[in-house]
Protein backbone atom coordinates (compact mmCIF):
# COMPACT_ATOMS: atom_id res chain seq x y z
CA UNK A 1 0.00 0.00 0.00
CA UNK A 2 1.27 3.47 -0.88
CA UNK A 3 1.14 5.89 2.01
CA UNK A 4 0.27 9.52 1.35
CA UNK A 5 2.65 11.78 3.27
CA UNK A 6 2.32 15.47 4.10
CA UNK A 7 5.44 17.16 5.48
CA UNK A 8 5.86 20.79 6.51
CA UNK A 9 4.96 23.37 9.11
CA UNK A 10 1.20 23.89 9.08
CA UNK A 11 0.44 20.75 7.08
CA UNK A 12 -1.94 19.58 9.80
CA UNK A 13 -4.49 21.43 7.68
CA UNK A 14 -4.17 18.50 5.25
CA UNK A 15 -6.78 16.78 7.39
CA UNK A 16 -9.34 18.81 5.45
CA UNK A 17 -8.16 17.24 2.19
CA UNK A 18 -8.27 13.77 3.72
CA UNK A 19 -11.78 14.31 5.11
CA UNK A 20 -12.99 15.34 1.68
CA UNK A 21 -11.16 12.54 -0.12
CA UNK A 22 -12.51 9.84 2.23
CA UNK A 23 -16.05 11.29 2.47
CA UNK A 24 -15.73 11.21 6.25
CA UNK A 25 -18.63 12.05 8.54
CA UNK A 26 -17.48 10.40 11.79
CA UNK A 27 -13.94 10.41 13.22
CA UNK A 28 -12.35 8.48 16.07
CA UNK A 29 -9.51 10.50 17.57
CA UNK A 30 -6.82 8.47 19.35
CA UNK A 31 -4.71 10.89 21.39
CA UNK A 32 -2.46 11.35 24.38
CA UNK A 33 -4.07 12.54 27.60
CA UNK A 34 -2.18 15.79 28.13
CA UNK A 35 0.01 16.04 25.03
CA UNK A 36 -2.95 16.51 22.70
CA UNK A 37 -3.70 19.87 24.30
CA UNK A 38 -0.11 20.83 25.14
CA UNK A 39 1.11 20.55 21.54
CA UNK A 40 -1.80 22.73 20.30
CA UNK A 41 -3.17 19.92 18.15
CA UNK A 42 -6.57 19.97 19.86
CA UNK A 43 -7.32 23.61 19.10
CA UNK A 44 -6.36 23.18 15.45
CA UNK A 45 -8.14 19.87 14.90
CA UNK A 46 -11.31 21.08 16.65
CA UNK A 47 -11.54 23.85 14.04
CA UNK A 48 -10.89 21.47 11.16
CA UNK A 49 -13.46 18.93 12.42
CA UNK A 50 -15.99 21.59 13.39
CA UNK A 51 -18.80 20.01 11.36
CA UNK A 52 -17.64 16.41 11.79
CA UNK A 53 -18.86 14.01 14.49
CA UNK A 54 -15.90 12.93 16.62
CA UNK A 55 -15.10 10.86 19.68
CA UNK A 56 -11.81 10.76 21.55
CA UNK A 57 -9.99 7.75 22.97
CA UNK A 58 -7.06 8.28 25.33
CA UNK A 59 -7.65 5.73 28.08
CA UNK A 60 -4.45 3.75 27.75
CA UNK A 61 -0.98 3.70 29.25
CA UNK A 62 2.27 4.91 27.71
CA UNK A 63 3.25 1.31 27.00
CA UNK A 64 -0.04 0.00 25.51
CA UNK A 65 -1.43 -3.09 27.18
CA UNK A 66 -3.71 -5.65 25.59
CA UNK A 67 -6.61 -4.72 27.89
CA UNK A 68 -6.28 -1.12 26.63
CA UNK A 69 -6.57 -2.39 23.07
CA UNK A 70 -9.80 -4.21 23.99
CA UNK A 71 -11.20 -0.95 25.40
CA UNK A 72 -10.35 0.90 22.19
CA UNK A 73 -11.89 -1.81 20.03
CA UNK A 74 -15.16 -1.64 21.94
CA UNK A 75 -15.33 2.11 21.34
CA UNK A 76 -14.48 1.69 17.67
CA UNK A 77 -17.20 -0.93 17.21
CA UNK A 78 -19.87 1.04 19.08
CA UNK A 79 -19.98 3.77 16.41
CA UNK A 80 -19.71 3.50 12.64
CA UNK A 81 -16.65 5.66 12.19
CA UNK A 82 -15.32 6.50 8.74
CA UNK A 83 -11.79 7.52 9.74
CA UNK A 84 -9.30 7.08 12.58
CA UNK A 85 -6.90 9.93 13.38
CA UNK A 86 -4.00 9.27 15.75
CA UNK A 87 -2.29 12.32 17.26
CA UNK A 88 0.62 11.77 19.62
CA UNK A 89 3.85 9.92 20.24
CA UNK A 90 4.71 6.35 19.36
CA UNK A 91 2.41 4.74 21.94
CA UNK A 92 -0.59 6.72 20.68
CA UNK A 93 0.02 5.84 17.04
CA UNK A 94 0.75 2.22 17.95
CA UNK A 95 -2.53 2.02 19.84
CA UNK A 96 -4.47 3.45 16.90
CA UNK A 97 -2.89 0.95 14.52
CA UNK A 98 -3.68 -1.93 16.87
CA UNK A 99 -7.34 -1.16 17.53
CA UNK A 100 -7.95 -0.23 13.89
CA UNK A 101 -6.63 -3.51 12.49
CA UNK A 102 -7.75 -5.89 15.25
CA UNK A 103 -11.31 -4.52 15.44
CA UNK A 104 -12.13 -5.84 11.97
CA UNK A 105 -10.66 -9.33 12.28
CA UNK A 106 -12.94 -12.34 12.57
CA UNK A 107 -11.82 -13.63 15.97
CA UNK A 108 -12.09 -11.63 19.20
CA UNK A 109 -9.12 -13.54 20.64
CA UNK A 110 -6.48 -10.87 20.03
CA UNK A 111 -3.60 -13.00 21.31
CA UNK A 112 -4.15 -15.23 18.31
CA UNK A 113 -3.19 -12.41 15.92
CA UNK A 114 -0.34 -11.16 18.08
CA UNK A 115 1.20 -14.63 17.98
CA UNK A 116 0.59 -15.08 14.26
CA UNK A 117 0.11 -11.95 12.15
CA UNK A 118 -0.49 -14.04 9.00
CA UNK A 119 -4.01 -14.60 10.36
CA UNK A 120 -4.80 -10.92 9.77
CA UNK A 121 -6.96 -10.86 6.63
CA UNK A 122 -8.89 -7.58 6.68
CA UNK A 123 -7.93 -3.92 6.42
CA UNK A 124 -9.12 -1.46 9.02
CA UNK A 125 -10.57 1.99 8.45
CA UNK A 126 -8.49 4.67 6.72
CA UNK A 127 -5.93 5.77 9.30
CA UNK A 128 -4.21 9.15 9.67
CA UNK A 129 -1.07 9.23 11.84
CA UNK A 130 0.12 12.60 13.15
CA UNK A 131 3.27 12.38 15.30
CA UNK A 132 3.79 15.05 17.93
CA UNK A 133 7.38 14.02 18.70
CA UNK A 134 10.34 13.60 16.34
CA UNK A 135 11.46 10.14 17.29
CA UNK A 136 9.43 6.97 16.99
CA UNK A 137 8.65 6.99 13.27
CA UNK A 138 5.55 4.90 14.06
CA UNK A 139 3.60 6.78 11.39
CA UNK A 140 5.93 5.20 8.79
CA UNK A 141 5.88 1.59 9.99
CA UNK A 142 3.56 -1.39 9.67
CA UNK A 143 4.13 -2.70 13.19
CA UNK A 144 3.04 -1.82 16.72
CA UNK A 145 4.20 -2.64 20.22
CA UNK A 146 1.80 -4.09 22.77
CA UNK A 147 2.39 -5.48 26.27
CA UNK A 148 0.82 -8.68 27.57
CA UNK A 149 1.60 -9.55 31.22
CA UNK A 150 4.54 -7.12 31.12
CA UNK A 151 5.99 -8.92 28.10
CA UNK A 152 6.51 -6.84 24.98
CA UNK A 153 5.13 -8.14 21.67
CA UNK A 154 5.25 -6.62 18.23
CA UNK A 155 2.40 -7.14 15.79
CA UNK A 156 3.49 -6.58 12.20
CA UNK A 157 1.37 -6.60 9.07
CA UNK A 158 1.34 -4.51 5.90
CA UNK A 159 -2.30 -3.55 6.56
CA UNK A 160 -1.12 -1.65 9.66
CA UNK A 161 0.79 1.02 7.79
CA UNK A 162 -1.24 4.25 8.19
CA UNK A 163 -2.87 5.43 4.97
CA UNK A 164 -1.81 9.00 5.67
CA UNK A 165 1.08 10.52 7.62
CA UNK A 166 1.08 14.21 8.57
CA UNK A 167 4.51 15.42 9.71
CA UNK A 168 3.98 18.90 11.12
CA UNK A 169 7.01 19.95 13.18
CA UNK A 170 5.03 22.78 14.77
CA UNK A 171 3.39 20.18 17.03
CA UNK A 172 6.79 19.47 18.60
CA UNK A 173 7.74 23.09 19.30
CA UNK A 174 6.52 23.07 22.92
CA UNK A 175 8.05 19.76 23.99
CA UNK A 176 10.32 19.70 27.07
CA UNK A 177 14.01 19.49 26.15
CA UNK A 178 14.34 16.01 27.72
CA UNK A 179 11.59 14.63 25.48
CA UNK A 180 13.17 16.30 22.43
CA UNK A 181 16.55 14.80 23.33
CA UNK A 182 15.20 11.33 24.08
CA UNK A 183 12.99 11.25 20.97
CA UNK A 184 15.88 12.45 18.84
CA UNK A 185 18.13 9.68 20.13
CA UNK A 186 15.39 7.18 19.38
CA UNK A 187 15.29 8.32 15.75
CA UNK A 188 19.09 8.32 15.51
CA UNK A 189 19.28 4.85 17.07
CA UNK A 190 16.64 3.53 14.67
CA UNK A 191 18.57 4.82 11.68
CA UNK A 192 21.88 3.39 12.94
CA UNK A 193 20.36 0.02 13.80
CA UNK A 194 18.64 -0.13 10.44
CA UNK A 195 21.99 0.60 8.77
CA UNK A 196 23.77 -2.33 10.43
CA UNK A 197 20.75 -4.69 10.53
CA UNK A 198 21.08 -8.12 8.91
CA UNK A 199 17.96 -7.18 6.90
CA UNK A 200 19.41 -3.99 5.48
CA UNK A 201 19.12 -3.31 1.75
CA UNK A 202 20.60 -0.67 -0.52
CA UNK A 203 17.33 1.23 -0.23
CA UNK A 204 17.10 1.05 3.56
CA UNK A 205 20.76 2.06 3.99
CA UNK A 206 20.26 5.06 1.72
CA UNK A 207 17.26 6.21 3.76
CA UNK A 208 19.04 5.52 7.07
CA UNK A 209 22.16 7.38 5.94
CA UNK A 210 20.13 10.49 5.13
CA UNK A 211 18.41 10.30 8.52
CA UNK A 212 21.68 9.88 10.44
CA UNK A 213 23.33 12.77 8.63
CA UNK A 214 20.40 15.12 9.22
CA UNK A 215 20.04 14.16 12.89
CA UNK A 216 23.73 14.59 13.68
CA UNK A 217 23.50 18.10 12.26
CA UNK A 218 20.33 19.13 14.10
CA UNK A 219 19.84 17.15 17.31
CA UNK A 220 21.83 19.40 19.67
CA UNK A 221 20.16 22.62 18.52
CA UNK A 222 16.70 21.06 18.49
CA UNK A 223 17.19 20.03 22.14
CA UNK A 224 18.10 23.67 22.85
CA UNK A 225 14.80 24.81 21.33
CA UNK A 226 15.65 25.70 17.73
CA UNK A 227 12.46 25.51 15.68
CA UNK A 228 14.46 25.34 12.46
CA UNK A 229 16.23 22.22 13.70
CA UNK A 230 13.00 20.71 14.98
CA UNK A 231 11.66 20.90 11.44
CA UNK A 232 14.69 18.96 10.23
CA UNK A 233 14.33 16.46 13.08
CA UNK A 234 10.70 15.78 12.21
CA UNK A 235 11.69 14.87 8.66
CA UNK A 236 14.64 12.80 9.94
CA UNK A 237 12.48 10.82 12.36
CA UNK A 238 10.10 9.98 9.53
CA UNK A 239 13.03 8.79 7.41
CA UNK A 240 14.29 6.64 10.30
CA UNK A 241 10.81 5.14 10.57
CA UNK A 242 10.83 4.30 6.87
CA UNK A 243 14.22 2.63 7.29
CA UNK A 244 13.17 0.39 10.18
CA UNK A 245 9.95 -0.45 8.35
CA UNK A 246 12.22 -2.32 5.95
CA UNK A 247 14.69 -3.78 8.45
CA UNK A 248 13.19 -3.50 11.96
CA UNK A 249 15.51 -2.64 14.86
CA UNK A 250 18.28 -4.63 16.56
CA UNK A 251 19.94 -5.31 19.94
CA UNK A 252 19.88 -1.81 21.55
CA UNK A 253 16.13 -1.56 20.99
CA UNK A 254 15.62 -5.11 22.27
CA UNK A 255 17.44 -4.25 25.48
CA UNK A 256 15.63 -0.93 25.89
CA UNK A 257 12.12 -2.29 26.47
CA UNK A 258 12.67 -3.81 29.95
CA UNK A 259 14.73 -0.73 30.93
CA UNK A 260 11.74 1.48 30.09
CA UNK A 261 9.24 -0.91 31.65
CA UNK A 262 11.01 -1.48 34.96
CA UNK A 263 12.99 1.74 35.44
CA UNK A 264 10.63 4.30 33.87
CA UNK A 265 13.20 5.72 31.47
CA UNK A 266 11.99 7.36 28.26
CA UNK A 267 12.28 4.89 25.38
CA UNK A 268 14.85 6.79 23.31
CA UNK A 269 17.02 7.38 26.37
CA UNK A 270 16.83 3.67 27.22
CA UNK A 271 17.99 2.73 23.71
CA UNK A 272 20.83 5.24 23.78
CA UNK A 273 22.19 3.81 27.04
CA UNK A 274 23.53 0.69 25.33
CA UNK A 275 23.83 1.66 21.67
CA UNK A 276 27.24 3.31 22.08
CA UNK A 277 28.72 0.02 23.24
CA UNK A 278 27.47 -1.74 20.12
CA UNK A 279 29.87 0.23 17.96
CA UNK A 280 32.52 -1.99 19.56
CA UNK A 281 30.44 -5.17 19.85
CA UNK A 282 29.47 -5.06 16.17
CA UNK A 283 33.06 -4.38 15.08
CA UNK A 284 35.34 -6.27 17.48
CA UNK A 285 33.79 -9.71 17.09
CA UNK A 286 34.77 -13.32 16.51
CA UNK A 287 33.87 -14.19 12.92
CA UNK A 288 31.84 -17.23 13.97
CA UNK A 289 29.46 -14.91 15.84
CA UNK A 290 28.41 -13.06 12.67
CA UNK A 291 24.69 -13.49 11.88
CA UNK A 292 24.67 -11.49 8.65
CA UNK A 293 24.78 -13.80 5.63
CA UNK A 294 26.91 -11.22 3.81
CA UNK A 295 29.80 -12.14 6.09
CA UNK A 296 32.26 -10.70 8.60
CA UNK A 297 34.02 -8.43 6.14
CA UNK A 298 30.72 -6.87 5.07
CA UNK A 299 29.77 -6.23 8.71
CA UNK A 300 33.11 -4.59 9.51
CA UNK A 301 32.89 -2.47 6.34
CA UNK A 302 29.39 -1.38 7.36
CA UNK A 303 30.64 -0.38 10.80
CA UNK A 304 33.53 1.55 9.25
CA UNK A 305 31.02 3.43 7.12
CA UNK A 306 29.19 4.42 10.32
CA UNK A 307 32.45 5.50 11.97
CA UNK A 308 33.13 7.73 8.96
CA UNK A 309 29.67 9.27 9.24
CA UNK A 310 30.47 10.13 12.86
CA UNK A 311 33.83 11.55 11.80
CA UNK A 312 35.94 9.01 13.71
CA UNK A 313 38.23 6.12 12.77
CA UNK A 314 37.61 3.51 15.44
CA UNK A 315 34.84 1.77 17.38
CA UNK A 316 36.13 3.17 20.68
CA UNK A 317 36.16 6.73 19.34
CA UNK A 318 32.62 6.27 18.05
CA UNK A 319 31.47 5.06 21.46
CA UNK A 320 33.10 8.08 23.10
CA UNK A 321 31.48 10.41 20.57
CA UNK A 322 28.11 8.79 21.29
CA UNK A 323 28.45 9.39 25.02
CA UNK A 324 29.55 12.96 24.36
CA UNK A 325 26.42 13.47 22.27
CA UNK A 326 24.24 12.14 25.09
CA UNK A 327 25.98 14.45 27.56
CA UNK A 328 25.57 17.49 25.29
CA UNK A 329 21.78 17.06 25.15
CA UNK A 330 21.35 16.33 28.84
CA UNK A 331 20.89 12.54 28.82
CA UNK A 332 22.43 10.50 31.63
CA UNK A 333 24.80 7.83 30.33
CA UNK A 334 25.86 6.22 33.64
CA UNK A 335 23.42 3.35 34.30
CA UNK A 336 24.08 3.51 38.04
CA UNK A 337 22.63 7.01 38.12
CA UNK A 338 19.32 5.76 36.75
CA UNK A 339 19.06 2.96 39.29
CA UNK A 340 20.67 0.02 37.49
CA UNK A 341 23.53 -1.18 39.64
CA UNK A 342 22.82 -4.53 41.28
CA UNK A 343 23.14 -7.95 39.68
CA UNK A 344 19.48 -8.55 40.40
CA UNK A 345 18.45 -5.44 38.45
CA UNK A 346 20.70 -6.36 35.54
CA UNK A 347 19.34 -9.92 35.44
CA UNK A 348 15.79 -8.53 35.41
CA UNK A 349 16.62 -6.60 32.24
CA UNK A 350 18.44 -9.47 30.55
CA UNK A 351 15.68 -11.99 31.29
CA UNK A 352 13.10 -9.74 29.63
CA UNK A 353 15.00 -8.79 26.47
CA UNK A 354 13.21 -9.18 23.15
CA UNK A 355 14.97 -12.20 21.64
CA UNK A 356 13.63 -11.63 18.11
CA UNK A 357 15.29 -8.22 17.91
CA UNK A 358 18.56 -9.72 19.15
CA UNK A 359 18.54 -12.07 16.15
CA UNK A 360 18.40 -9.05 13.86
CA UNK A 361 21.73 -7.75 15.20
CA UNK A 362 24.72 -8.42 12.89
CA UNK A 363 26.64 -10.10 15.73
CA UNK A 364 25.23 -12.85 17.94
CA UNK A 365 24.16 -11.76 21.42
CA UNK A 366 23.51 -14.30 24.19
CA UNK A 367 22.46 -13.81 27.80
CA UNK A 368 26.10 -14.25 28.72
CA UNK A 369 27.25 -11.53 26.33
CA UNK A 370 24.47 -9.25 27.58
CA UNK A 371 25.69 -9.80 31.12
CA UNK A 372 29.23 -8.92 30.01
CA UNK A 373 27.88 -5.76 28.39
CA UNK A 374 26.21 -4.57 31.59
CA UNK A 375 29.26 -5.39 33.68
CA UNK A 376 31.31 -3.25 31.26
CA UNK A 377 28.75 -0.45 31.57
CA UNK A 378 28.87 -0.46 35.36
CA UNK A 379 32.67 -0.33 35.29
CA UNK A 380 33.06 2.33 32.56
CA UNK A 381 30.23 4.56 33.83
CA UNK A 382 30.06 6.01 30.34
CA UNK A 383 33.03 7.32 28.39
CA UNK A 384 33.28 11.00 27.54
CA UNK A 385 36.10 13.27 26.48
Amino acid sequence: MNQKVFIGVGCIDSIQEIIKESHTKKVLLVTGKKSYVACNAKSQIDKILNNIYKEQFNQFEVNPKLEDVHTGIRLLKNTKFDLVIAVGGGSVIDMAKLINILAVQKDSNLVKYINDSTLVTKRGLPLVAIPTTAGTGSEATCFSVVYLDNVKYSLSHRFMLPDYAIIDAELSYNLPSYIVASSGMDALSQAIESYWSIRSTKKSKKIALEAITLILGSLKNSAKGSQHDKVIMSKSAHLAGKAINITTTTAPHAISYPITLYFGLQHGHAVALTLGYFFEINYNFVDTDVLDDRGAEYVRDTMMELFNIFGVKSALDCKIKWHNLMKSIGLEYNIKNIGISSEREIDKIINNVNIDRLKNNPVRMSKRSLKELFITMTINKGLVL
